[in-house]
């Protein structure tokens, strides 16, 4: 057992807490309660981390053992791999991320489905 090996370990632990704590707070707060406040430094959050994203989708596809799969997902749009990231990797649900990305949450699930086919078909080439 490497040092790497425990790193790995306790940065997953910290991962699936962070999600489990995001997702009670989810279930636990009415909409109601939000202040207007939040909702706006919701969008700054995500308007100033525009390059912090790009960073963190990069470390994301990094991590993936598959490299069949990780290549696919590079060959994806930039809005394509942010959606399969917070989905899979972060834990959030459609209408969280219709909320970040202006949209319904139909347009998120059309997107995951193109997103679906695209991978499928780039797998089943190679």
């Amino acid at each position: 057992m490497t040092e790497e090996y425990w790193v790995a370990v306790l940065k997953e632990e910290d991962r699936l807490l962070s999600n489990s704590d995001r997702k009670y707070r989810y279930h636990c707060n009415s909409l109601e309660s939000m202040s207007e406040e939040l909702t706006f430094q919701e969008r700054c959050f995500y308007i100033q981390e525009d390059f912090t994203v790009q960073c963190e989708i990069r470390d994301f596809i990094d991590t993936i053992q598959n490299e069949r799969l990780a290549e696919g997902l590079r060959h994806l749009t930039d809005r394509q791999r942010q959606v399969i990231e917070l989905y899979f990797w972060k834990g959030y649900q459609c209408k969280e991320i219709a909320t970040m990305f202006g949209c319904s949450p139909a347009a998120v699930t059309d997107l995951m489905h193109r997103v679906y086919k695209r991978l499928r078909v780039y797998l089943m080439d190679r």
